[in-house]
């Protein structure tokens, strides 16, 4: 989910980690710090940084200036963000092979400090893809048709499904995954937006949602790929004629482009600059979940060096993901304050004169918001959203009550 233009807390905090899914089990890690750009550039980094605060002290008699965000590493929690980090970029970096199963728990595993249960994630997943496969044999479908995957995981993910499995006498029942309409920013609990909590719970949102699903793809061999429209994710798939459809997995529909953009907040700019509407590769999915995995560390922590690596690593495979900017231009804002407040918060003309490398901080967090603004970023409201969302649960309704009513016709007929 793009989440708002403010991500977290701006103040340091440590936050308690909520609602551990219900398999728990406890991990050993090493210490192991992120090594996310070169050590050389690092140094020449750090030393730009000295002679320039010597400069501001040096010329302008200020007293002595914390440039840098304070720094969280070191606290509880923070080396096993450090190790998906490098994770994640090894495989963006070709490393090791993509595997969005493998990034999705590593992030959120994060956020819990190590404490969730692989082995069952990884069973729950391979039970939904058994029973897609289950299911289309039972209705005569071709599974090696890669249609047919989409649209068994697609009713597995949707649909309430009788399924019999070898070796059992009574049919089971497989239930729809359903939207949790309560907090599903995350702004309260941020695992809420969680693909295990979406697992445990069978409820999630419209991050969790076409996450799972692009898992049991990848479980499967199908081919489908993610797509953004303002504050929200979907799904779309291609079938053989290279027809693009689009899977709405928040209230279980197929919708058009068309339909997307009724939202009203999907500009010229936006589609001309692939923001929304857009397939992504599995490549820049991986880097969402860089984003992701400083969401989380922002809600646990707070802001520092860690979070603005992440986002502008991200930000090299996906240049428009709207989630990295937005996050990039919440550091920079905060980065600023925290610099601009030790010297009293002047007006812009007045640091330029004075403080210089401050300004450039201004300037930095400038470029940001013009950025945005060129590839036609619009935030959602909440409460629009939320009517969004009803208007789709509306339209979903309407559907199922003409499904019913044809089919009690033919019972009269």
């Amino acid at each position: 989910m793009s989440r708002s233009i403010i991500i977290g807390n701006s103040h340091n905090q440590n936050n308690q980690t909520p609602n551990i899914p219900t398999f728990p089990t406890t991990n050993n890690r090493n210490q192991q710090q992120l090594n996310m750009y070169e050590q050389d550039r690092l140094t020449v980094q750090r030393m730009n940084m000295d002679m320039q605060q010597m400069s501001d002290r040096d010329l302008f008699g200020s007293p002595s200036i914390q440039y840098d965000l304070p720094s969280w590493t070191g606290t509880q929690g923070t080396d096993l963000y450090y190790q998906t980090a490098q994770k994640l970029l090894n495989m963006l970096q070709d490393k090791t092979p993509l595997n969005l199963k493998d990034a999705v728990f590593a992030v959120e595993n994060a956020y819990f400090e190590g404490l969730l249960d692989k082995k069952k994630y990884e069973e729950i997943i391979s039970q939904m893809a058994t029973i897609a496969k289950l299911k289309a044999g039972q209705d005569g479908l071709n599974w090696n048709n890669p249609i047919t995957k989409n649209i068994m995981l697609y009713r597995v993910m949707a649909d309430t499904l009788k399924i019999k499995f070898p070796m059992r006498e009574r049919t089971s029942i497989s239930f729809p995954m359903q939207y949790d309409f309560d907090d599903f920013r995350g702004e309260q609990d941020f695992s809420k937006l969680f693909v295990t909590k979406l697992l445990s719970s069978h409820k999630g949102q419209c991050h969790s949602l076409p996450l799972l699903y692009l898992i049991l793809c990848e479980k499967v061999g199908a081919e489908a790929s993610l797509a953004f429209s303002p504050q929200h994710s979907y799904i779309k798939f291609k079938d053989r004629d290279n027809n693009w459809y689009n899977i709405e997995l928040t209230q279980g529909i197929m919708t058009t482009d068309a339909f997307i953009i009724g939202s009203g907040f999907i500009n010229a700019a936006a589609i001309k600059h692939g923001v929304y509407m857009q397939p992504q590769t599995k490549k820049q999915v991986i880097a969402h979940c860089l984003s992701d995995l400083a969401s989380g560390y922002i809600h646990k922590y707070g802001y520092d060096k860690f979070v603005i690596q992440c986002v502008d690593s991200a930000l090299s495979y996906a240049p428009t993901n709207t989630t990295a900017l937005a996050i990039k231009s919440n550091y920079h804002s905060i980065h600023l304050s925290y610099a601009a407040h030790q010297v009293g918060s002047p007006p812009p003309d007045t640091l330029k004169v004075n403080y210089p490398y401050i300004y450039k901080l201004f300037e930095e967090r400038n470029k940001v918001y013009r950025k945005l603004d060129e590839i036609g970023y619009v935030e959602m409201p909440k409460e629009v959203y939320e009517s969004w969302l009803n208007s789709v649960n509306e339209e979903k309704e309407r559907r199922e009550h003409d499904i019913r009513y044809k089919n009690a016709l033919r019972l009269i007929e």
